[in-house]
């Protein structure tokens, strides 16, 4: 079976990609070492509305690195934002071959979390994260459950602290589940796209207890339509959001996988600020303290305890 993205109402399939691009995803012009770099920050609202002081992003430099597995369709590893931000990667659909992102959803993730902070292009959520590359979508963006539990098993070989999973499935699968389960176990923290649903149902894994769900706001703060309503955990921007691409340029972007991209930049500066050993079942209570509460007061199924910010 497979995991299929869809971006419009035909969210009958039984598997889907949850967070695929917008149709109107549009590129923007690659930026050179010059003022056009600080130009490209300021139109990346996303990193304004997680960082309530844009500076602080100097204090966190220094903090313990923390190893963030992103599963997806690979990273383009040259990019001249990512470069040398990918320390290891593993390909779930071949193993033994090079990650090449020719679907580009994964180096759109990798810059949301990581790119570099420097005068050229983007500035990623988290400064401290250590990227570990995980293959599981083909060129097309889709994916079979095996290969995904595959890809979940090995970062629990690998020790990471963080998975991002910006895709999902409708349907419970209990291979699936026991998957997940075996790496919350080992204290791995998971944030998933809640999904494109238009209003419907929370995807799996996002829709498990203890799994983080994530869905997307727009540039007011307001809800997207394409999120999916149940079991929220936050919402993070989701909509025109500028990042990298798979080509070595910057486009815009839409959808909850790239909302999830922020919590889990967010989640990596947080964590590394305390000395405590957080878990699926831990975290959610030091991370709603770190919110802004959006929609009806208090927790509510469409930005569950609000957004995520830095301080």
């Amino acid at each position: 079976m497979f995991i299929k993205k869809v971006c419009s109402i035909s969210i009958i399939c039984l598997f889907f990609l949850c967070s695929c691009f917008s149709s109107n995803s549009k590129p923007a012009s690659k930026k050179e070492k010059s003022d056009e770099a600080k130009i490209t920050k300021q139109k990346n609202w996303g990193f304004k509305a997680i960082y309530s002081d844009e500076t602080k992003i100097n204090d966190y430099k220094s903090l313990p690195k923390v190893k963030v597995a992103i599963l997806d369709s690979g990273i383009n590893k040259n990019h001249q934002d990512l470069k040398g931000k990918i320390v290891k990667d593993y390909n779930a659909i071949n193993p033994g071959n090079e990650n090449v992102d020719n679907y580009g959803h994964g180096t759109a993730v990798a810059g949301i979390i990581a790119a570099h902070d420097d005068d050229l292009g983007l500035t990623g959520i988290s400064p401290n994260a250590e990227i570990y590359d995980v293959k599981v979508l083909d060129d097309k963006g889709l994916a079979d459950i095996d290969t995904l539990i595959k890809g979940i098993q090995w970062c629990i070989q690998e020790n990471v602290k963080i998975m991002n999973i910006s895709f999902g499935v409708q349907s419970d699968n209990p291979k699936l589940k026991e998957a997940i389960d075996e790496a919350l176990d080992k204290e791995i923290i998971i944030v998933a796209a809640s999904g494109n649903t238009l209003g419907l149902s929370v995807d799996y894994p996002a829709k498990y207890e203890n799994v983080i769900s994530v869905s997307a706001i727009k540039e007011n703060l307001k809800r997207s339509g394409v999120s999916a309503k149940g079991k929220i955990d936050y919402a993070a921007p989701g909509i025109n959001i500028l990042t990298t691409d798979n080509k070595g340029d910057y486009s815009y972007y839409s959808g909850t996988s790239f909302a999830t991209a922020y919590v889990t930049g967010t989640v990596a500066v947080l964590l590394a600020q305390k000395d405590i050993i957080f878990n699926g079942q831990n975290i959610k209570a030091y991370l709603n303290d770190k919110t802004k509460d959006l929609g009806e007061k208090g927790y509510d199924s469409e930005y569950g305890s609000g957004l995520i910010m830095i301080d």
